[in-house]
Order: structure tokens, then C-alpha cells, then sequence
């Protein structure tokens, strides 16, 4: 059967096209949808992408179809019309869980009771601690000559220290809160709870939202010509490590010291954390690398193998084997050339692969203590 959806393989990290496909159909849709409507799969592959071009359902008379390549693993995904305002949800309104796809179907038959806007707008519940707290207003990226809302959290001793190390993270929407998260949650304010608690370790917690429209050009300084997205990288970086940095030094009890200073993020958010993390060690001394989408551009390599370390700075990669075919050798290549610039051991670069880690937030939240046990070199209770 010919393969009528040419999927570019990199985007969604499957294996090489196949005469076999899996055929996603969408049945029926909300009587309010409008006719010219375009439906699309957002799904942790497509770093939850929900205006994807290139998986977008072809209408045939009143179902919408969709054709991929078979795929050998699980992945969940959601329905959407273009947005996260336009989502599918039930037919009251609620936010439904993602759905999840098993290898080995053929063909998936797929029922949207309702998209989220067709709603009178009802507030999801929050998740967030108490001593999470957005800026009073969005920060100007005077680069891109956009802004961006940003999300703090302070640890519960915050009026009793002068100072504390910080943490920033990419894809903020999804750092604290389920109501706004597009893909789960990571529960980085739990997380960090306990860890007081526990073992005493505090730390700020900077979330910076990303706006879908701009995430795949921000999140990447290389462009990917194939998908038309990426080049706002470095402005993006400077963003982050000059004009966020700087105003949250100034503004809360933020410790300046690189050694005290994290950036953090996954998939595309994993890019460009590595990006900034080198091109800023003097601002970010502890860079977390999860699931790293490094086939978005081989310059990545490039760009690692002419960078030598030039501080005590530690990075943490980690991967699931679950994740993609590709992504574990594409982090034991990038491995390879952080050892060449000089991370040569555990003591400046560590890496983890766990068997059944997948790109999804869970997996990411699960593995963000060890990640911060390393980084900060936090004592194990």
C-alpha cells in the first residue's frame, strides 16, 4: 500500500518509511465544527506541536484521516483543530487524558466529543503549590521583540536566607501546573517541597512560558530547512542568560554564582538548554539535558566539538530507550564531544539511559530529583 503521508522522519524520530501504515481516523467530530476546519495530531513526538503541518488529518467527506509510517512503540497524542485553545475535551467541557497509541494497530478509530473553545470558558483546576507565583507582568525579549510570561517558584524558607540558587526552565506551562499545561505536568513544585523538607535544599525555580507559535524557532539558534522552523535560538539565549537572569538577580534572592545557577529543559527545551548552558557557562554552571531533539540539526555537533569547558560546570543527559530508534546513539555522539571539550568525567558530565523512559513529561518529572542530586551534588538520604 502506497504511503500517502510522507512524514519528515527526523520530526517525529520513527523509523524509515514502511510499506505498512497505521491509519488514524477520526469518525466524528462536534456538530459545531466548521467545515473548512483542519484537524492535527499533537503528540510527544512533535514536541506537542498542535498547528503541526505535517500531521494533519486529510478530510474524506466527514471523517478526517491521517497516514503514518508504523510505528514500533507506544506514544500519546492529542486531537486539535490548531490550538490548545482549540483541544479536544468531553462533551462537558472537561480536559481528557492523552490518548496512547499500541504498536501492532493498524488502524486507529478516533471519537472528538468537543473542542475546548466551543465551552464557556471554565477555569481547569490549578495544581500549583502555594508559593507559586507568575511576574506581575510578561518580560520584554528585546532581541525577538516579543515577551513572555514567567512563573516563579520560592522555597518555603525564601525570607529566611539572603540568597539561593536558581533554576531555569523552558516549556513553563508544563513546570508546576496542570491547568496550564499542554502535555502534563512535571510537579517541580512538589518536587522541590520535598526535597526542603527532606534534605534541606532550596532553590527558585524560574518557568518561562513558551508561545506555541515561536517554541521550534526559539528553541533552536540552527535552522532546520527541511521544516521551514528554527534560527531564533541565539536570541533566544540571550534572552535567558542577559535580560531574565539579570532582572531576577535584581529583583528576588537569587544567588549570581554560575555553580548556583541551572538551566533545564526537554525535548527542543533539552536543545537549547545544551545551547545556552555552553555559549553562557559563566552564567549557568549546571545544565540538564533531557531528551534532547538532536537530529533537529546536525549543527549541534558542530557547534559541541569546537566548544572546550572553561569552568567547573556540570551537564546531565538523560534519555529513555523507549523514546526513539535514534535519540540514545544521538546521545553517546553528543557525549562523545562534550568528553573531547574536556567533560571527561563523572565530575563534569554524567548520562543516564533508562529502558523504559519515554518523551513525556512523567518520565522527565520522575528523573528530576536525580538530575538535581547531581547538579547541585545533593547527598542521597
Amino acid at each position: 500500500m502506497k504511503v500517502k503521508f510522507l512524514l519528515v522522519v527526523g520530526l517525529v524520530q520513527l523509523v524509515s518509511l514502511l510499506n505498512a501504515q497505521v491509519v488514524f481516523v477520526v469518525d466524528s467530530v462536534p456538530a459545531k465544527t466548521r467545515t473548512d476546519d483542519t484537524v492535527f495530531m499533537a503528540s510527544e513526538f512533535n514536541g506537542w506541536n498542535p498547528h503541526d503541518t505535517r500531521m494533519a488529518f486529510t478530510r474524506q467527506g466527514k471523517r478526517f484521516v491521517l497516514e503514518l509510517p508504523q510505528v514500533k512503540d507506544t506514544f500519546e497524542y492529542k486531537i486539535s483543530r490548531g490550538s490548545w485553545q482549540e483541544v479536544e475535551v468531553s462533551s462537558d467541557g472537561k480536559d481528557v487524558r492523552n490518548r496512547v497509541y499500541y504498536p501492532g494497530i493498524d488502524t486507529v478509530r478516533i471519537t472528538v466529543q468537543g473542542w475546548r473553545n466551543m465551552f464557556e470558558a471554565t477555569k481547569r483546576t490549578s495544581t500549583a503549590s502555594a508559593n507559586v507565583r507568575f511576574l506581575p507582568s510578561t518580560l520584554e525579549m528585546k532581541k525577538l521583540n516579543r515577551r513572555r510570561a514567567i512563573r516563579l517558584y520560592l522555597p518555603p524558607n525564601y525570607n529566611q536566607r539572603l540568597q539561593f540558587p536558581v533554576i531555569y526552565m523552558h516549556d513553563g506551562q508544563n513546570v508546576f501546573d496542570e491547568a496550564t499545561s499542554f502535555a502534563g505536568e512535571w510537579r517541580v513544585d512538589e518536587i522541590m517541597d520535598s526535597l526542603y523538607y527532606t534534605s534541606g535544599f532550596a532553590a527558585i525555580v524560574v518557568a518561562i512560558y513558551n508561545d506555541s507559535k515561536e517554541r521550534l524557532n526559539e528553541y533552536s539558534p540552527w535552522r532546520n530547512d527541511s521544516l521551514g522552523l528554527g534560527g531564533d535560538g541565539d536570541e533566544y539565549a540571550y534572552f535567558v542568560a542577559k535580560e531574565l537572569k539579570s532582572f531576577i538577580e535584581k529583583n528576588y534572592r537569587a544567588n549570581p554564582n554560575p555553580k548556583f545557577n541551572a538551566i533545564i529543559g526537554s525535548s527542543m527545551g533539552g536543545l537549547i538548554s545544551l545551547y545556552i548552558g555552553l555559549k553562557y557557562p559563566d552564567a549557568f554552571g549546571r545544565v540538564g539535558v533531557f531528551s534532547p531533539l538532536l537530529w533537529f540539526s546536525p549543527k549541534v555537533f558542530e557547534y559541541v566539538s569546537k566548544y572546550k569547558r572553561r569552568t567547573d560546570q556540570k551537564i546531565y543527559l538523560l534519555a529513555g530507550e523507549k523514546e526513539s530508534e535514534t535519540l540514545v546513539k544521538d546521545m553517546k555522539m553528543l557525549e562523545h564531544h562534550l568528553y573531547k571539550a574536556g567533560y571527561k568525567d563523572e565530575d563534569y558530565v554524567k548520562m543516564k539511559i533508562v529502558p523504559d523512559g519515554r518523551h513525556s513529561e512523567w518520565f522527565w518529572s520522575r528523573e528530576f530529583t536525580e538530575a538535581l542530586e547531581y547538579l547541585f551534588e545533593l547527598r542521597k538520604n
